[in-house]
């Protein structure tokens, strides 16, 4: 899928995002204290992405989804705040749905270009005899392996298996997007877009610190209390005219959904 106005400011937001999914295999500086877990982070920023395209590329969407199966799955063994139970439906919803999302009938179309596999690569485990139209043949086309599939159609029926085995699956299934779809379609450098996100901050905190300097007297203190807010106002200004200059093909409903979008990720 090729989205003609992706919902991400430049290559390096989406790359940014690619790192807190896999921090395992960002680019990390020995000489800086461990990247703390930004998962979380990286699943709100595609629900924000989703609000504000309407759609994005499976491989984003079902990454999120497992990804936050996983923190559920993390939170119930830390917690025990999660019944084993409610831990296996989460673990089904999110697998069935990455499964769905790419060699459902009604989808596979879309996904058989940019997950076409390459003359070099083999396909896994794959039946012919299931038949052209099977979810099964989908999935051959794309490298996706017959265990996925089996398993999506056994959470189907109500055959959950255990925990562990779902998490094992799911964090074969994130490893499989990795390979088939963000080393591919994501090269671009993290870089610019943190050092936007440090700059945001920079400018808050040191709004914070100035109000807290200044006696609580008058209109003195109003005025440095909206500094901040009025530095952020301008860099969401900015976002937002540059929404409307991509919203003019479209309907007044996708532009405030833009706009509004906009606004949020100026603080987000």
């Amino acid at each position: 899928m090729v989205l003609q106005f992706p919902p991400w400011r430049h290559d390096s937001e989406l790359a940014m995002v690619r790192d807190w999914f896999f921090p395992d295999h960002a680019k990390q500086d020995v000489f800086l204290a461990p990247i703390q877990d930004m998962r979380q982070r990286a699943i709100d920023k595609v629900n924000l992405w989703l609000f504000k395209a309407g759609q994005l590329p499976a491989a984003i969407v079902a990454t999120a989804g497992l990804t936050e199966a996983l923190l559920h799955d993390d939170q119930e063994r830390s917690a025990k705040g999660i019944s084993d139970s409610a831990m296996q439906s989460i673990h089904a919803m999110a697998f069935a749905r990455f499964v769905n999302g790419f060699v459902d009938r009604d989808v596979a179309r879309l996904h058989a270009a940019e997950m076409a596999l390459d003359e070099s690569e083999v396909e896994e485990e794959v039946l012919p005899s299931k038949g052209e139209s099977s979810m099964y043949a989908h999935a051959a086309t794309i490298g996706m392996p017959q265990k996925f599939v089996d398993l999506r159609h056994q959470v189907a029926h109500g055959n959950m298996p255990n925990v562990f085995y779902m998490r094992q699956m799911t964090l074969q299934a994130l490893a499989w997007l990795w390979e088939r779809w963000w080393v591919k379609h994501v090269t671009g450098d993290a870089s610019r877009a943190l050092r936007e996100i440090e700059e945001r901050k920079r400018i808050s905190r040191e709004a914070a610190e100035l109000a807290a300097a200044t006696p609580t007297n008058g209109s003195a203190r109003r005025a440095i209390d909206g500094l901040g807010r009025e530095t952020m106002d301008e860099e969401a200004s900015k976002l937002v005219s540059r929404s409307t200059q991509q919203d003019r093909p479209h309907s007044n409903e996708t532009g405030q959904k833009r706009k509004a979008g906009a606004l949020e990720e100026a603080v987000f």
